[in-house]
Parts: structure tokens; C-alpha cells; sequence
């Protein structure tokens, strides 16, 4: 199985639109099963390391809000609704990246500022075979009635275009490219304590995730449907 970094990328030969992608990324999480997220596991993902901050104290008192909404069911103050979002995202990557790991996969990038607010992929992981290289993206809400939303079409997430854009620093920090990544995008509600998620060995191509164990392996992305 791929992806280890290599020159010529089987994605150049097409370029799927950012609405297609879209959309069937959408198709695929519906198509997905929903997944528990126990409080122990999102507990000890409520403090970011001060060390590795860029502003300690104001993401502490963003943190603060989490925790007493997640712990203790307290509703986050009306003027702190906006600035708890970066940090919310940051605490749903955690998650995500912690879960991973206890499937076996391993970390080659991701944010440790604790205040999730960039324009390129949110992780990127090797998979439990070593083989795949997978670029993740995750987002995130506490809003009960709905699951997160995507990046609207003209964001381009998720696209070869993006993925190999400058700005994205995780991709090009590690000199890949799109032809290089699986993808996989993740959709943490941390409000209904759920998740659920979708994976691709192509952009317009993505899966649903309906069996945890579909982690262990990723063979499936490339199996005929």
C-alpha cells in the first residue's frame, strides 16, 4: 500500500472539483457510523502545556469554559463563544490524534500551540502498516442539534490544490505533496459526545468509517466497492 513520498502523483492525471469533493465527503460521513467519546478520554485533553503556548493565560481561560461545559454541563458565557472555538477545534485534533494513536498510528505532525486557527491540514499520521501517510482534518461543535459543518466549497479544502498549497504548512513541512496522502476527515461533536469519520485513497473518492477496526488497516480505501 502506498503513500511514501514520490514524484509523480496518480492524483495530476485528474483534478475533482472542490464542490464534488464536497459533497461526497458530505454523502460519505452520513453513510458513516457514530462513534462514543467517553469523558476520560476528552478529560486529560483540557490543558494544554503553558511551555508550548503562544498565549498561555488567554487559552487557560478558554479551557476553563470547556471543561466546566463538558464536566459540569455549564453553558460557555455569550462573550466567550467566539474565542472558544480555535481552542475548541484544538481539543477535538487532540482527541482525534490520541484515539489514532491507540490504534497503532503514529504522529508526524500536528498543532501544539492549543489554539487551532490555521489554514492547512490539522494532522498528519502514518498509519499502523507504515505505509500510508494520511492528512486529517477535523471539526468540531458543541451545538447539539447539528454536527460540525464543513469549510465552505470556495475554501477548497481537502483538494489537491490545497493540499499542496504554500500556506499549508504541515504538508510542506515534511515536503508532501496530494499525491502523497490519504485523507481522512473526522467530525467531533463534543456536545453529544459523539464522532464519526471518512477516509479516502483519492479526494473524490471517500469512505465511510462503520467498524473502529477499519483503523487498523486501510486496505479497504483501495478495494473495489
Amino acid at each position: 500500500m502506498r503513500r511514501v513520498p514520490n514524484s509523480v502523483s496518480a492524483h495530476s492525471e485528474r483534478l475533482p472539483t472542490p464542490g464534488t469533493i464536497r459533497l461526497r465527503t458530505l454523502q460519505a460521513l452520513r453513510a458513516s457510523a457514530q462513534f462514543d467519546i467517553s469523558l476520560e478520554s476528552v478529560a486529560p485533553l483540557l490543558a494544554a502545556a503553558p511551555n508550548l503556548l503562544h498565549d498561555p493565560q488567554r487559552v487557560a481561560e478558554i479551557e476553563q469554559y470547556i471543561r466546566a461545559l463538558l464536566l459540569e454541563g455549564t453553558s460557555i458565557p455569550e462573550h466567550a463563544r467566539w474565542s472558544t472555538l480555535p481552542v475548541l477545534g484544538s481539543v477535538a485534533e487532540a482527541f482525534v490524534e490520541s484515539m489514532l494513536i491507540d490504534f497503532g498510528w503514529q504522529p508526524l505532525y500536528d498543532d501544539d500551540t492549543g489554539y487551532s486557527a490555521g489554514h492547512g491540514v490539522d494532522l498528519l499520521m502514518l498509519d499502523p502498516s507504515l505505509s500510508a501517510v494520511v492528512a486529517i482534518e477535523v471539526k468540531s461543535t458543541i451545538q447539539r442539534t447539528r454536527w460540525p459543518r464543513l469549510a465552505p466549497t470556495r475554501q477548497a479544502q481537502m483538494t489537491p490544490a490545497w493540499l499542496d498549497s504554500e500556506t499549508n504548512e504541515g504538508m510542506r513541512g515534511l515536503s508532501l505533496s496530494s499525491g502523497d496522502v490519504y485523507l481522512m476527515l473526522v467530525q467531533v461533536h463534543l456536545g453529544r459526545l459523539k464522532w464519526r469519520a471518512c477516509a479516502a485513497s483519492e479526494p473524490d473518492a471517500p469512505r465511510p468509517l462503520n467498524d473502529r477496526e477499519q483503523l487498523l488497516d486501510l486496505a479497504w480505501l483501495t478495494e473495489r466497492a
